[in-house]
Protein backbone atom coordinates (compact mmCIF):
# COMPACT_ATOMS: atom_id res chain seq x y z
CA UNK A 1 0.00 0.00 0.00
CA UNK A 2 1.44 3.47 -1.00
CA UNK A 3 1.36 6.15 1.25
CA UNK A 4 -1.34 7.85 -0.71
CA UNK A 5 -3.50 5.28 -0.14
CA UNK A 6 -2.65 4.89 3.70
CA UNK A 7 -3.53 8.61 4.39
CA UNK A 8 -6.32 8.73 2.20
CA UNK A 9 -7.87 5.51 4.11
CA UNK A 10 -6.83 7.10 7.12
CA UNK A 11 -8.75 9.97 6.30
CA UNK A 12 -11.76 8.28 5.39
CA UNK A 13 -11.77 6.50 9.36
CA UNK A 14 -10.86 9.94 10.50
CA UNK A 15 -13.92 11.32 8.96
CA UNK A 16 -16.25 8.47 10.36
CA UNK A 17 -15.11 9.06 13.83
CA UNK A 18 -15.74 12.98 13.67
CA UNK A 19 -19.24 11.89 11.60
CA UNK A 20 -20.08 8.86 14.96
CA UNK A 21 -18.83 12.33 17.25
CA UNK A 22 -21.24 14.70 15.38
CA UNK A 23 -24.17 11.98 15.88
CA UNK A 24 -23.45 11.75 19.76
CA UNK A 25 -22.95 15.37 20.40
CA UNK A 26 -26.28 16.27 18.30
CA UNK A 27 -28.15 13.56 19.91
CA UNK A 28 -27.16 13.54 23.17
CA UNK A 29 -26.59 9.80 23.27
CA UNK A 30 -24.30 10.15 26.25
CA UNK A 31 -21.88 12.15 27.78
CA UNK A 32 -19.04 8.92 28.05
CA UNK A 33 -19.31 8.21 24.25
CA UNK A 34 -18.85 11.60 23.42
CA UNK A 35 -15.25 12.01 25.55
CA UNK A 36 -14.25 8.79 23.92
CA UNK A 37 -15.26 10.04 20.70
CA UNK A 38 -13.70 13.48 20.86
CA UNK A 39 -10.37 11.88 22.07
CA UNK A 40 -10.10 9.78 19.35
CA UNK A 41 -10.92 12.54 17.22
CA UNK A 42 -8.50 15.01 18.10
CA UNK A 43 -6.00 12.97 18.44
CA UNK A 44 -6.61 11.41 15.15
CA UNK A 45 -6.80 14.75 13.43
CA UNK A 46 -3.12 15.89 15.18
CA UNK A 47 -1.69 12.95 13.76
CA UNK A 48 -3.91 13.32 10.22
CA UNK A 49 -2.52 16.87 9.63
CA UNK A 50 1.10 15.39 10.57
CA UNK A 51 0.63 12.61 7.71
CA UNK A 52 -0.53 15.14 5.39
CA UNK A 53 2.36 17.36 6.20
CA UNK A 54 4.20 14.73 5.50
CA UNK A 55 2.91 13.78 2.70
CA UNK A 56 2.79 17.59 1.12
CA UNK A 57 7.13 17.72 2.17
CA UNK A 58 7.43 14.63 0.12
CA UNK A 59 5.08 15.94 -2.96
CA UNK A 60 2.44 13.27 -2.63
CA UNK A 61 0.24 15.78 -1.72
CA UNK A 62 -0.49 19.26 -3.36
CA UNK A 63 -0.40 22.24 -0.32
CA UNK A 64 -3.91 23.04 -0.74
CA UNK A 65 -4.70 19.46 0.84
CA UNK A 66 -2.95 20.39 4.29
CA UNK A 67 -5.05 23.34 3.83
CA UNK A 68 -8.28 21.54 4.09
CA UNK A 69 -6.84 19.23 6.40
CA UNK A 70 -6.44 21.90 8.89
CA UNK A 71 -10.11 24.04 8.14
CA UNK A 72 -13.14 23.97 10.02
CA UNK A 73 -13.98 20.62 8.30
CA UNK A 74 -11.16 18.88 9.58
CA UNK A 75 -11.50 15.04 8.36
CA UNK A 76 -14.35 15.54 5.98
CA UNK A 77 -12.58 18.48 3.87
CA UNK A 78 -9.29 15.84 3.86
CA UNK A 79 -11.38 13.16 2.25
CA UNK A 80 -12.95 15.33 -0.01
CA UNK A 81 -9.33 17.38 -0.86
CA UNK A 82 -7.43 13.46 -1.39
CA UNK A 83 -10.72 12.36 -3.20
CA UNK A 84 -10.00 15.32 -5.35
CA UNK A 85 -6.28 14.59 -6.16
CA UNK A 86 -6.93 11.20 -6.38
CA UNK A 87 -9.77 11.74 -9.23
CA UNK A 88 -7.43 14.32 -11.29
CA UNK A 89 -4.57 11.48 -10.96
CA UNK A 90 -7.02 8.75 -12.87
CA UNK A 91 -8.03 11.66 -15.25
CA UNK A 92 -4.83 12.26 -16.65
Amino acid sequence: MTYFQTVRLYSALEACVFTALLVVWIGGLGGHAQLVLGWCHGVGWILLAVLVLIGCRRRVFPWPVLAATVSPFGPLGSTVAIELVARRARVR
